[in-house]
């Protein structure tokens, strides 16, 4: 190869490299406003998914959908388990199961292990007693075509533990004691056929039992909760994160789990947002936004509907 070759070719690696995305920096996307309100008064820690193709908003009290995020229709589909910031809705095998039933809250309460089932997200079954698991703040997923759930607690503790089920009514513990310690609140999600366990710190997973430490800390000096997981572009998006008692309206964005981005959004400061990916999009709504006092807050709640999408 001649001189003059190898030099050109040297320029355009070079040239190459150079334009290479560096992991978890956020591609040309934007958030539009939708709705200043949706039909849903303001709240938070509800939950909204795409299921058969549709946004569902499943509200504490009822259910909307919508085929673009701004026209909503009220379903007859009831809120089957009660407090919603307490158990979740998980989309199973083409339809919508509702794990528990939760009253009160965290000094008084009543839990039942009920599951409800949905095929035609118009009415709830109820199907037969079940063994899932006496706590709530975990957040169920889908992996390798069975529900997991990843510690939660109860009133008197937290748990360390993974529960799986191939049918949301039988349930088994797969694993105890993880190397992550006791947990709740935990954002699961999965990128590129791995599992992310996200709170202040993430771990991952091929196969749900082994796990490994990805970072011990998103935000590097500082502790981030209640925020909203959702995968988009190759990417974990995380919406609406409380760091060190202060809400913010910044979105961390990773490629990796490791290395995490910030991204300024438009939307008002808030926590507990209801969001998800749809059609290539990122959809959001809900929060709440807490006073400069976090021993005790006077919260601000939230309706308005806003849109990620590709400029």
């Amino acid at each position: 190869m001649t001189t003059p070759v190898r030099y050109l070719l040297m320029i355009m690696l070079f040239v190459a490299a150079t334009n290479v995305p560096r992991p978890g920096v956020p591609s040309t996307f934007a958030w539009t406003k939708l709705l200043d309100a949706g039909p849903w008064r303001k709240s938070y820690n509800f939950q909204l998914f795409s299921h058969h193709d549709t946004l569902w908003a499943f509200h504490p009290d009822g259910t909307w959908f919508s085929a673009d995020g701004q026209h909503w229709v009220k379903s007859p589909l009831r809120n089957a388990i009660d407090n919603q910031a307490f158990l979740d809705y998980v989309p199973f095998n083409n339809t919508m199961l509702g794990l528990g039933h939760f009253t009160g809250n965290i000094d008084r309460y009543t839990f039942r292990p009920d599951i409800y089932q949905s095929p035609d997200m118009k009415h709830w079954n109820r199907l037969a007693g079940s063994n899932l698991p006496q706590r709530f703040f975990y957040h169920p997923f889908v992996f390798q075509n069975k529900i997991w759930i990843i510690g939660g607690e109860d009133k008197r503790t937290q748990f360390a533990d993974i529960w799986n089920s191939a049918d949301g009514v039988h349930w088994q513990r797969v694993k105890d004691n993880l190397p992550f310690g006791k947990r709740s609140s935990s954002q699961v999600v999965t990128l590129n056929n791995r599992l992310y366990l996200l709170n202040n710190d993430v771990w991952s997973s091929a196969d749900g039992l082994n796990w490994r430490l990805e970072t011990p800390e998103i935000v590097k000096g500082a502790s981030i909760f209640g925020y909203a997981a959702v995968v988009l572009d190759g990417k974990i998006w995380l919406l609406g994160c409380n760091r060190n008692g202060q809400f913010s309206s910044q979105v961390l964005v990773s490629a990796d789990g490791r290395a995490w981005q910030g991204q300024n959004a438009p939307w008002s400061p808030r926590g507990g947002i209801a969001a998800c990916a749809h059609r290539g999009k990122i959809y959001m709504t809900g929060g709440k936004y807490g006073g400069q006092d976090t021993a005790h807050p006077d919260f601000v709640y939230s309706n308005d509907v806003w849109v990620l999408q590709a400029n």
